[in-house]
């Protein structure tokens, strides 16, 4: 028996050794590496870093153009000397045959994980596949803020865009364009511009619109503009310069903008029934649903005219739509210095009061929205100053020097304040203290958005 069992153990040993020898030379030669060299996740990380912002960068890998960058800047005077590099193929196990690393002032070094890097030099990465032949290059570059982001920088953009001789004007985006539209001698005129622009304008040919509007209602939709009159009739522009009466059944008494839903936001007005003020939204100025205020604050309360306003509506939140208002005078003639937020909701204006904290009076201030906050440029004493609030509204604080605007800036209240899809603010013309009408325009931008 016992040697009946060592004779199969000793074949079944002799075959395994003798398998390979049995494999055909050809079968052997063809088993191939991967020709493919390209980097698929890239991430590094340093012991300096105690903020761990290195660990929450990501990285952009550019397989067509050969690049690895990071597109969110690091933040204004971030450094460390050196890093770990971490980097996988499409291989986890054998991504590479080799990586290269090429730094400034050194030679060319071949990449190991535990091995430290001096990032701020290092601007080229070069893999060879398993193949040993097929190679990939990339060019490194590490984004750091240059400028302190948050720095507000001005430019006057144009000098003379009106004619001085003018009595009123407010300035629109509407269709791609600036409109001016001003009063003189008795009717209303315009001049446009490029929003790419705001240096060059053209005189616009106004149709339709009399000479009693209240330029300072005028508001913005996505496909009209309209404006009250002093009899409490709106007008309304499709293209922004030929206007016609529309008809409605009540006076239009205040137009506050768009107020946002879940649905379809619609303007929300003031409209007079009966020699009683009541609120409403309306999409056209012929149809309105009329609404009540959820709370015990009385209608008198809010400002009817000279009032700046926005709507707010979040992407990010559902809750956040609103429209705030600043300024202004009430119904009574008596200036508003409060700021208000106003929601819909169950069917009904919900209304809240800011914490206003701000010491300058806000009659003929201006609201408008810019980086994720609201902003309020305010007049007092021949001075002007800059407030912002990063809860929509709820509290405001100065925004301090970085955001100030320029001393070369003339006083100015009841400025047109217009931000665009480019991150600039465009300040257009006011009032100066001498109560003559400005025709200057600047445009700023904070410097995270002028280095993307």
């Amino acid at each position: 028996m016992k040697s009946k069992y060592f004779l199969w153990t000793l074949a079944i040993i002799t075959n395994i050794l003798l398998l390979p020898s049995c494999l055909d030379s050809s079968e052997a030669s063809e088993l191939e590496y991967s020709a493919d060299a390209q980097i698929y996740t890239f991430s590094i990380s340093s012991k300096a870093d105690t903020s761990n912002i290195l660990n929450s960068t990501m990285f952009t890998i550019d397989q067509v153009n050969g690049r690895i960058f990071n597109k969110e800047l690091l933040p204004y005077l971030f450094h460390v000397d050196s890093v770990t590099v971490s980097l996988s193929g499409s291989n986890t196990y054998s991504p590479f045959n080799n990586v290269t690393l090429s730094v400034s002032g050194s030679d060319d070094t071949v990449w190991s994980q535990s091995d430290s890097v001096g990032i701020n030099n290092l601007y080229r990465i070069t893999t060879t596949a398993p193949d040993g032949e097929t190679t990939k290059r990339y060019d490194f570059q590490l984004n750091v803020h240059d400028k302190d982001p948050y720095i507000l920088s001005w430019e006057k953009v144009s000098n003379s865009y009106i004619t001085p001789s003018i009595s009123d004007q407010t300035t629109v985006l509407y269709n791609n364009r600036f409109i001016t539209y001003f009063s003189a001698n008795g009717t209303i005129g315009a001049v446009s511009s490029s929003s790419n622009d705001g240096a060059s304008w053209t005189p616009a040919n106004i149709i339709g619109l009399p000479p009693n509007v209240l330029l300072s209602s005028l508001s913005v939709t996505e496909n009209d503009l309209y404006v009250i009159d002093e009899n409490q009739r709106v007008y309304n522009s499709t293209d922004g310069f030929t206007w016609a009466l529309k008809a409605t059944d009540y006076p239009i008494i205040a137009n506050y903008g768009i107020l946002p839903s879940d649905n379809h936001g619609e303007n929300l007005v003031i409209i007079d029934v009966n020699n009683n003020y009541q609120y409403a939204k309306t999409d056209d100025f012929s149809n309105f649903n009329f609404m009540e205020l959820e709370s015990n604050t009385s209608i008198s309360e809010f400002p009817v005219r000279d009032f700046s306003s926005i709507s707010i509506n979040s992407s990010t939140s559902h809750t956040i739509k609103f429209i705030i208002v600043a300024g202004g005078y009430k119904a009574d003639n008596t200036a508003n210095n409060d700021i208000w937020i106003m929601q819909e909701k169950n069917g009904k204006i919900s209304v809240l009061k800011s914490k206003n904290t701000i010491a300058e009076s806000l009659t003929e201030a201006t609201l408008f929205f810019y980086d994720n906050n609201i902003y309020l440029l305010t007049n007092s004493s021949g001075n002007n100053s800059m407030y912002y609030s990063g809860n929509f509204g709820l509290e405001w604080n100065s925004v301090g020097e970085n955001q100030s605007l320029p001393t070369e800036m003339d006083f100015r209240k009841k400025a047109s304040v217009i931000t665009d899809n480019n991150n600039n603010i465009w300040i257009f013309g006011g009032v100066s203290r001498t109560q003559t009408q400005l025709n200057d325009v600047w445009r700023g931008k904070l410097n995270k958005f002028a280095q993307d």
